[in-house]
């Protein structure tokens, strides 16, 4: 009888401590493309239960729980998923929406504006600390820092610097991307001259004024390139065909999510650009 009791107490213990366990498990909902494909370069996918529409690759983030877009969340939605950590950009929102998050005693962290290297490896290893895998983010980070000091070596090296204008193709007048804009900060970091500088954000853009920016290159989203025509459908936007970029076909798609994303695969695809850059005769 003795032993039975034992026995059953034994169970019991090892019930409540597996009830323990999974209740501290990570139940991570990632709010940011850049944020997911960084939670997947750290290999802790696994602790995804949630993630927002932005979260386009690894196509795997496609198949779990979509929250919405990251800044329209609604509290309700997130909270259903049961996470007990939220990996965030800095403009995750609304606000009041993040306020009922941290209300419900879910652990948020959010992310810093990234734009840089510095800022890049950063994010690394601040959600690595955050996931409880430093080890894996130490060795991504030198990774990527490696990338980033052949990215500047090569940029140096550069005899001209191109001058480059980011296009939004929506329908109507496209948008350029302007000051303080992802565009412009992956523009100059790959060795470009961004030329859009009169403006900040994205504005829409008419055949005259890009006529006069005189773009050698134009850039645009590759998640885009059907929906505009690819390169003969760009060169048909009003203007286009005029500038220089578009008089030698200069029409470049580039994954817009790794290269404006400033997430993990940012390095490799600046590097990508700057080949192109340095390819353009003056």
């Amino acid at each position: 009888m003795f032993e039975r009791s034992r026995c059953w107490l034994g169970a019991v213990a090892l019930a409540l401590c597996a009830q323990v366990a999974a209740a501290d498990a990570p139940r991570v909902v990632a709010l940011g493309g850049d944020i997911t494909e960084t939670v997947y370069a750290l290999d802790a996918q696994q602790s995804l239960v949630g993630v927002d529409s932005t979260s386009l690759w690894p196509a795997a983030a496609r198949e779990l729980p979509n929250v919405g877009y990251v800044r329209q969340l609604a509290a309700e939605g997130v909270l259903a998923l049961r996470p007990n950590l939220i990996l965030a950009t800095h403009d995750a929102g609304p606000p009041p929406v993040m306020a009922q998050l941290r209300e419900a005693g879910v652990r948020i962290e959010l992310m810093p504006a990234t734009r840089t290297p510095e800022g890049v490896v950063a994010k690394v290893r601040e959600i690595g600390r955050a996931l409880g895998r430093e080890a894996a983010a130490d060795a991504i980070a030198h990774r990527i820092e490696t990338q980033y000091a052949e990215l500047s070596k090569a940029v140096a090296g550069m005899k001209s610097h191109p001058r480059v204008l980011f296009l939004m193709a929506t329908e109507g007048s496209p948008k350029a991307g302007g000051r303080e804009t992802a565009a412009a900060s992956a523009i100059v970091l790959a060795g470009g001259t961004q030329i859009a500088d009169g403006f900040t954000g994205y504005k829409p853009v008419s055949a005259e004024a890009l006529v006069a920016l005189a773009p050698d290159v134009i850039l645009l989203m590759r998640e885009r390139a059907d929906e505009v025509g690819g390169v003969s459908g760009v060169l048909q936007l009003p203007g286009v065909a005029l500038t220089p970029a578009g008089k030698a076909r200069r029409i470049v798609f580039v994954d817009g999510q790794a290269l404006l994303g400033f997430g993990p695969r940012n390095a490799e695809h600046e590097l990508e650009l700057q080949r192109v850059f340095a390819g353009v005769q003056p």
